[in-house]
């Protein structure tokens, strides 16, 4: 059981951390050798802007599954914060539930849209463009796993901290 989980671990950190990574170094090299090329010999290539276009949108979209599981996004929290922690839980838990839902919603969707652009090319690097766009799925698998995952530890601690709560609150 270690060894999986240890596996998923590093699939989940290659996915999250080490190919975006990968991504926005071949983005930074595109961009660089798109300025060379314009501004020193004066001929400007096509492919480093296809190339910047690509890595950005993975970069984006898989660094983004990171955040979320490093809990480093950017959130609006003044009410979340005054109110008590129970509420907070279900706070959390409803989040969770309504991302789920809006995911699973678009599954069809996603899938049609796949149907077509994988039909269709990049104009520079002949990419299938359904490749170009398949971090999508990647974000929504990834984000829906964590969110039952979420929803499990907030249901977790809700009931184990449930009477510690009512303690702290009474105090306060």
């Amino acid at each position: 059981m270690k060894k999986i989980k240890n596996a998923l671990q590093w699939s989940l950190d290659f996915i999250e951390i080490y190919f975006p990574s990968i991504m926005f170094s071949a983005l930074f090299i595109a961009f660089i050798i798109q300025i060379v090329s314009r501004y020193l010999f004066n001929n400007p290539l096509v492919w480093p802007y296809e190339v910047a276009q690509l890595s950005y949108l993975w970069v984006i979209l898989l660094g983004t599954c990171y955040a979320a599981r490093d809990d480093s996004n950017i959130v609006f929290s003044v009410v979340y914060e005054l109110v008590p922690h129970f509420v907070q839980k279900a706070f959390d838990i409803l989040k969770s539930i309504l991302i789920i839902g809006l995911l699973t919603i678009m599954i069809p969707s996603t899938i049609k849209f796949y149907e077509f652009y994988f039909t269709r090319y990049s104009t520079v690097l002949k990419i299938p463009l359904g490749l170009v766009y398949f971090p999508f799925s990647i974000y929504m698998v990834i984000t829906i796993c964590s969110c039952i995952k979420d929803i499990v530890l907030c249901i977790r601690n809700f009931k184990g901290n449930k009477g510690q709560n009512n303690e702290e609150e009474k105090r306060t």
